[in-house]
């Protein structure tokens, strides 16, 4: 009898000591499993960290050539501006400070440039607050011009005592209406290495109340 208590206690003691062990067991695949879930998120935050700096690099050049160009075109678009508002005939330069590897483009409404980067093609417009017409497929210059509006208007120019009548008013709008609708279609690109000319032209028309003077600004090299 004694002999048989004594087996049931050893036994007993085995089983305590063997689920001991396995719960040590089990807390040790916990410990492990916590530390490789850890290492493996440092790893994916490095990773994400790295790929993010290389990506930060190329938007900053992109927003550097933006900004650039936005400043450019502020420039010129200012300028046409100024040259259209006033009722005074001349012409005026404007000087490019851009990079040779920007192209602009210059519609009758708007001003736009782009320009191919490491990381791809950036492009900018601005829209004026006026029309005026660049050179174009029915006249390159302010002679050009003149030369247009007299195979539209019997001769006439507007210039001096050349006084236009009031009915071609509406053939140089047609005129200008076309030249508006190619350069939408086909801006003008200028040389950014040259200067480029912006010139309002007054021409004189009769009216019923006498002579008055209507501006057409024309830009072109």
């Amino acid at each position: 009898m004694a002999a048989r208590l004594k087996n049931e206690r050893l036994k007993s003691e085995g089983l305590k000591g063997g689920r001991v062990k396995n719960e040590g067991l089990k807390e040790d695949e916990r410990a492990w499993a916590d530390f490789l879930i850890t290492r493996v998120g440092l790893l994916l935050f490095c990773t994400i960290l790295f790929i993010s700096a290389f990506n930060i690099h190329p938007l900053f050049i992109q927003q550097d050539a933006a900004g650039m160009m936005d400043a450019s075109l502020s420039s010129l678009a200012s300028y046409i501006e100024d040259v259209d508002s006033t009722s005074i005939q001349g012409a005026h330069y404007y000087t490019f400070d851009i990079d040779p590897d920007v192209t602009i483009d210059i519609s009758s409404k708007y001003v736009s440039a782009y320009s191919d980067t490491k990381t791809g093609r950036v492009t900018r417009a601005r829209a004026l607050m006026t029309t005026f017409y660049p050179q174009n497929s029915l006249w390159d210059s302010r002679p050009g011009l003149l030369e247009a509006i007299a195979g539209r208007c019997g001769g006439r120019t507007g210039l001096g005592e050349d006084v236009l009548e009031e009915g071609d008013w509406l053939s140089i709008n047609e005129m200008l209406d076309q030249a508006g609708t190619e350069l939408a279609q086909e801006p003008f690109v200028p040389d950014t290495m040259q200067p480029l000319l912006v010139e309002k032209v007054m021409l004189n028309i009769r009216t019923a109340e006498g002579v008055e003077k209507r501006g057409v600004t024309i830009v072109y090299q």
